[in-house]
């Protein structure tokens, strides 16, 4: 005859669940005139501080844009000035001075008898 096999483990009863007492609720603290005050206080003392480091910034940034502007203009300036002394060096050179009055002003160079010498003894003397 056969043995029954009895099984590897054994059954148990469910474990019952624990039962939760209910927990009192703290009471939240209540706040007095004081506190509160200080609490507005320290919320408005950050928001004017807070307004006032962005509008320091907002003015430091628009001088920096203003200080960027005149090193562009100082840029131009002086580009400009380079270019108007290379002109006058080159209007103020004795040929040119030459050439452009013999072609605008239709100069030309006098002959011997127009020459007339200042300060030197003439043939009377």
């Amino acid at each position: 005859m056969l043995v029954a096999k009895q099984p590897l483990y054994q059954p148990q009863p469910p474990l019952r669940q624990p039962v939760r007492t209910p927990q009192k609720k703290a009471k939240a603290a209540r706040l007095t005139d004081g506190d509160k005050r200080l609490i507005i206080t320290a919320v408005l003392l950050t928001a004017v501080l807070s307004f006032g480091m962005i509008w320091r910034f907002a003015a430091v940034n628009d001088l920096q844009t203003r200080v960027n502007q005149l090193e562009r203009s100082i840029a131009a300036l002086e580009d400009e000035n380079a270019t108007l002394i290379i002109q006058l060096k080159q209007l103020s050179a004795p040929k040119e001075i030459e050439n452009r009055a013999q072609l605008e002003l239709g100069m030309r160079w006098p002959e011997q008898n127009q020459i007339i010498s200042v300060g030197e003894p003439g043939p009377e003397h």
